[in-house]
């Protein structure tokens, strides 16, 4: 007597079941993998107490795209950068290091005003406190669905006591820069011992998508004042 054994179809269609998951996987890292969307950013650099053009002005971002100097104009420009929020630092001889943050977009050029201050403006203030924008971004609210919506900018910041005294109170003062013009915020605090960093924010009603955020000056005064 002989035995004849048969092979169901639960192997064939188990093997089946595994390329098609394969197949599928392919298909959606296929799909979801595009090509990086990029923008540009450009500017230009003023004195800010006569509002010429500075030439030669070192621009460089974070995170890192291009190196460049501004023209006899003053101004410059950074081609083919990814999208995302960047920090534009532009520095000079003579003049105090300036903090730019921008946000660019797909196929659209994010564009800032730099003002520059001489270094002997600033006194003692810039060795006893920094101040930085980490981080800034657009919110449009429409609470009833009608009409056009409310643009708000979202400010986040950091403040640093790098003197040899404690602060008892100080005050950053804020420039959004939009297509409609340029809005204005002060935020201030207290307390700041030597070493010490404050992280803040606040939100500010604007008419138009911001372009850039860059912190104009600063105020304090120490304990021993």
């Amino acid at each position: 007597m002989s035995t004849h054994c048969t092979r169901g179809p639960w192997p064939y269609a188990s093997l089946l079941l595994s390329l098609l998951v394969a197949l599928a996987v392919v298909g959606c890292d296929e799909e979801t993998v595009g090509p990086e969307t990029r923008g540009s950013i450009e500017g230009q650099v003023q004195d800010a107490s006569t509002n010429e053009p500075i030439s030669g002005a070192s621009i460089t971002t974070s995170p890192p795209t291009q190196s460049v100097l501004s023209g006899n104009d003053g101004t410059f420009t950074l081609n083919d950068v990814s999208t995302g929020n960047y920090t534009v630092e532009v520095s000079k001889t003579d003049y105090q290091t300036r903090n730019v943050t921008v946000n660019v977009r797909e196929n659209q050029t994010a564009s800032a005003t730099v003002l520059l201050e001489r270094g002997d403006d600033f006194g003692t203030q810039t060795d006893s406190l920094t101040a930085e924008v980490t981080n800034w971004y657009n919110d449009s609210v429409n609470r009833d669905s009608t009409g056009a919506d409310s643009i708000f900018a979202d400010v986040e910041y950091s403040v640093r006591n790098v003197g040899d005294v404690p602060i008892r109170r100080y005050e950053v003062y804020f420039e959004i820069n939009t297509p409609d013009g340029t809005f204005s915020f002060e935020a201030d605090g207290d307390s700041l011992n030597t070493d010490q960093r404050d992280i803040g924010g606040f939100r500010k009603y604007i008419t138009n998508d911001a372009q850039a955020v860059e912190i104009t000056d600063l105020y304090y005064e120490t304990k021993e004042d």
